[in-house]
């Protein structure tokens, strides 16, 4: 299916506010646990062994029939809020979101900055600009950020810290948040070279023929964040189970669409694998 990328909804005002959340404070807290558990997180990234035989038929089934372009999956696809986030399986859910860091440009207590953000058109509540905290997938993303707020609004302490995915999901999906994807990564799942990541959903890349065990020992599909980590799972399943790479296909799908559709199965059918770059950010911060 051609994708249809939607056009950027969204223009990023040079305005900085300090962030004074309930919610952000709580994360802010979690990505204290991100860092101080990292190491270990490092050690289980370290032995991901990846191979073409593991997922279930009944795993297989349900993907193959799910999956589609993550061009034509948003916000207003998911549950509502209210049924999602308080329905039994989302705990299980946000855990593992959880274990993937995304980054933001913060003040010197760790508070995410606010920016000023123009929709093209007016929203539900009849407004046009409102103020959100932006957060990276990609730690890259997030550092070019870091320098363009140093040049504008300076503040002493400011850097980029690392908030765990699961609860700014929950922001994102009530736009209190803007999760901004990489822009290689969008381009990589079809937009074209000229797309703002700004606005767009969070794509996500697998191969349906690899799978990986997670902690019970029960077999998953890797969602990558990064197509250039699909592709070098991929790799290394050739080189344990045998074959060609080239005959074997790496899809893309949605960040939502994934989380729609773990929220609809019985089984734990996903694991979400961040970017290299950021396990390597945090490796190198604590060495």
């Amino acid at each position: 299916r051609e994708p249809s990328w939607r056009p950027c909804q969204l223009a990023c005002k040079q305005k900085f506010f300090p962030l004074h959340c309930s919610l952000l404070s709580r994360e802010v807290l979690l990505a204290q646990s991100i860092v101080s558990s990292i190491a270990a997180f490092k050690m289980k990234v370290a032995a991901f062994t990846f191979s073409f035989s593991l997922l279930t038929p009944l795993v297989r089934a349900f993907l193959s029939t799910s999956v589609s372009s993550p061009s034509t999956f948003s916000r207003t696809t998911l549950k509502s809020s209210n049924e999602l986030f308080d329905s039994p399986g989302w705990g299980a859910i946000r855990d593992e979101l959880d274990q993937i860091p995304i980054f933001a440009v913060a003040n010197a207590e760790g508070q995410p900055l606010k920016y000023s953000v123009q929709l093209t058109k007016k929203n539900d509540d009849g407004k046009d600009m409102f103020e959100v905290p932006l957060f990276y997938t990609h730690v890259e993303d997030a550092l070019k950020e870091l320098e363009n707020a140093k040049k504008n609004t300076p503040m002493p302490g400011m850097d980029i810290n690392p908030y765990p995915l699961g609860g700014l999901f929950e922001l994102w999906s009530k736009n209190e948040a803007v999760i901004v994807p990489n822009k290689m990564s969008i381009i990589s799942a079809g937009a074209p070279p000229n797309a703002n990541p700004m606005g767009q959903v969070v794509p996500l890349f697998a191969c349906m023929e690899i799978a990986q065990e997670d902690k019970d020992g029960n077999a998953v599909l890797p969602l990558f964040f990064e197509l250039e980590d699909a592709n070098a799972a991929v790799a290394e399943a050739v080189s344990l189970d045998g074959g060609k790479q080239e005959d074997f296909e790496v899809v893309g799908l949605s960040l939502p669409q994934a989380v729609q559709l773990l929220s609809e199965s019985k089984e734990n059918a996903f694991q979400f694998i961040p970017p290299s770059s950021s396990i390597k950010h945090i490796r190198d911060y604590l060495s």
